[in-house]
């Protein structure tokens, strides 16, 4: 069983980076408790900047995959946790360019191509409070959810609650 956890982001657009931030503290806590021992399952951790086709070539050979990402819609919270199936995410926002294409059209594009690619897909969305600020940091609400998210994402891979 082999497993990807995404952190998806933008590290200098405020709380576009949350998913960055998640996944290198499940790194670092999957270095501390030594998870990654076991032969018969192994779990990468990747941060990634793009979405769309680059995002679902990095889940190219894994068995299932995380995707961590800020959210931003209306009764969104900053700082909540939503845990989403890819059905559940919206339809293609831009059209202009492939890259930018929504994670399901980008997944549907993949399979139709034959790459082989995780039967089991979870979303966790962080709602977001600044998506457009150049800043390094969090807000605060949402630098607060990252150790639940982690908590979280932790839950998902030792109970491999997946669907």
């Amino acid at each position: 069983m082999r497993t990807l956890v995404i952190g998806l982001g933008n590290p200098v657009r405020a709380d576009d980076a949350v998913g960055l931030h998640v996944a290198r503290a499940v790194r670092q806590r999957l270095a501390d408790a030594d998870a990654d021992a076991d032969d018969d399952h192994s779990i990468d951790v990747d941060e990634i900047w793009a979405g769309g086709l680059r995002l679902v070539e990095a889940m190219c050979g894994y068995d299932r995959a995380i995707v961590i990402d800020a959210m931003a819609a209306e009764g969104i919270a900053p700082g909540s946790l939503r845990r989403l199936d890819v059905a559940d995410l919206g339809a293609c926002r831009t059209v202009t360019c492939a890259h930018d294409t929504s994670l399901p059209t980008a997944l549907a594009l993949w399979r139709e191509a034959g790459a082989a690619l995780p039967e089991r897909i979870a979303v966790l969305g962080i709602g977001a409070d600044d998506l457009v600020s150049l800043a390094e940091a969090l807000t605060p609400a949402v630098a607060a959810a990252v150790p639940r998210a982690a908590d979280l994402v932790m839950e998902e891979l030792y109970r491999g609650r997946i669907s």
